[in-house]
């Protein structure tokens, strides 16, 4: 017999099976991301946010009550949500679990007026909400079920009147969004939802999608380093003194970072020098301090010089780590681009980021591990900012996310760090420092696909500039030279370069050669980012 309410009992059971329709489902999801880059993972991102949330239902009893069910629904995806898709899933189910705070039941009345509180949750929590994803499909969804449900309705019937309306919706979100219609495929978000809530209803009745997917689903696990990782044998430190320093107004303007770093290579190892025309940080362990201070004095101002014996700090770092005033936490994937983070000051690196992001209970965790009064975060992915935001309003510490969408302006905004100033005017100098650095990627399509005027084959090789593809072509070489053509102007003085894992030292000299031959008058630096999928991180300065 059809149940006419919803109570604790079969909400924990619709949960579970929410959860596994969309893991069965997230594949085809992944696959609508408008851009044919290797990172579509808005179906893989709200699977684990889901699956988060059923496991926190998991472990209620059977018996629970409806509001402490929704509760720990809400919790669990809170925790869990991961992307920009994942966060405002979990904003829809906050939002539909605080309309049931005194409830023991679900009718129709009470089911819409759920949906309607998790759409509002929803668009609060996004800075500027656009039309034509997941969060108008939830809308008009909401709405429709508001203006149809009476005292006759019955639950299953709400549910499909949500679902009609909720593919209506889907069906027009090309006409909403250009690159949608483009790509010839509908919001991912929206369809991540809508699965979602057909799960839903079937757990109402009485079905059971694989629940073993979730008992058996793999975590996802996220790197963490924090700094007391790190210690190591004093006897295996073969330069003593870690060295860093900023040189300002350069008095031989002549001379290039790469002559710096060339100079600086023989003296010790660990050696990063980045910078602007003006401004050069200076990072080397060395056992010969005043020679390295020495030389730099004769290239300009020196200022915030910092030399520690990394020996003696070993040993202290055994008995504690010192509490800093602002701790730093970066989200970073690829050997060489963590290492750079940690030589410029990055106290917690979370490994992610393209089709590996990081859960707002991971950002958390993270926060609170960091022995630190206050915390700046830098995403260096868009599709992160939310899930940090989110962990900040969570945390008791006093934070700020400085709104890094890549790799390049996460490195320009530690440039601007000063652990000796405040919270409030680091953010803004940090914030201010990402504007001044363009961002080119090189990776591959992994699907055909038409964007712009671009008709892009499987494999083929893709630049883009600041979130947009700008090149398409076989060779990689080509790519790399169209792309920069179109972002290189007069006043750029700085092209650094984070080649890949899939790029060896001597491919990424050699075409550091090639470019630096068509642009005398810019100065380059090549780096091992070891990045997966992305073949070169390029930063423009």
């Amino acid at each position: 017999m059809n149940k006419t309410y919803i109570d604790g009992f079969t909400l924990r059971a619709m949960v579970l099976t929410g959860a596994s329709k969309i893991e069965i489902e997230k594949s085809k999801i992944d696959s609508l991301n408008v851009f044919p880059v290797p990172d579509g993972d808005t179906g893989t991102n709200m699977s684990l946010t889901l699956a988060s949330a059923a496991k926190a239902v998991q472990k209620l009893p059977v018996d629970v009550d409806l509001s402490k069910a929704a509760d720990a629904m809400a919790y669990g995806a809170l925790m869990g949500a991961r992307g920009n898709s994942g966060v405002i899933l979990s904003q829809l189910l906050g939002g539909f679990a605080k309309a049931l705070s005194k409830a023991e039941k679900i009718d129709a009345h009470l089911l819409a007026k759920a949906f309607n509180q998790g759409v509002d949750a929803a668009y609060k929590a996004v800075v500027k909400p656009v039309e034509g994803t997941i969060l108008t499909v939830a809308r008009e969804a909401s709405e429709s079920l508001s203006s149809k449900v009476t005292d006759e309705t019955e639950i299953t019937k709400a549910f499909e009147i949500y679902l009609e309306q909720g593919y209506h919706t889907l069906s027009k979100t090309p006409e909403m969004l250009p690159v949608l219609k483009q790509a010839g495929v509908v919001d991912a978000g929206g369809q991540g939802l809508l699965t979602v809530i057909e799960g839903m209803l079937a757990g109402f009745r009485g079905e059971i999608i694989q629940e073993k997917a979730i008992k058996e689903q793999k975590s996802y696990v996220t790197q963490t380093f924090p700094v007391s990782n790190f210690i190591i044998n004093t006897n295996d430190i073969q330069f003593q003194y870690c060295t860093e320093l900023i040189i300002k107004k350069m008095t031989e303007s002549d001379i290039t970072q790469e002559q710096i770093r060339g100079f600086l290579e023989n003296k010790g190892d660990c050696v990063l020098v980045v910078g602007s025309d003006n401004i050069t940080k200076i990072h080397i362990h060395t056992n010969n301090p005043g020679l390295v201070l020495e030389y730099c004095c004769k290239l300009g101002s020196l200022h915030d010089i910092k030399i520690e014996n990394m020996r003696e700090q070993s040993r202290e770092l055994e008995i504690a780590v010192p509490n800093k005033n602002i701790g730093v936490i970066g989200v970073s994937t690829g050997e060489g681009i963590n290492e750079i983070f940690r030589s410029l000051g990055v106290d917690f690196i979370i490994t992610g980021g393209q089709t590996m992001n990081p859960s707002t209970e991971n950002i958390l965790s993270a926060m609170e591990d960091v022995n630190a009064k206050e915390i700046i975060i830098l995403p260096n992915n868009k599709n992160i900012i939310l899930a940090a935001q989110q962990a900040v309003q969570l945390s008791s510490k006093p934070a700020k996310v400085v709104t890094t969408k890549t790799i390049p302006q996460g490195i320009s905004a530690l440039m601007a760090f000063n652990g000796e100033l405040n919270l409030n005017i680091n953010y803004e100098k940090m914030q201010e420092a990402i504007s001044f650095v363009k961002t080119c990627e090189i990776t591959y399509a992994v699907r055909d696909a038409q964007h712009g005027d671009f008709f892009i084959k499987a494999g083929q090789n893709m630049g883009i500039i600041e979130g947009e593809i700008a090149y398409v072509s076989d060779e990689i070489e080509d790519v790399i030279l169209s792309t920069l053509q179109k972002v290189i102007n007069n006043q750029d003085g700085l092209i650094t370069l984070y080649y890949g894992e899939d790029v060896t030292e001597a491919q990424a000299e050699e075409l550091l050669q090639s470019i630096s031959k068509l642009y005398p008058n810019v100065d380059f630096e090549l780096h091992y980012g070891g990045q997966p999928l992305y073949y070169y991180l390029i930063s423009v300065e």
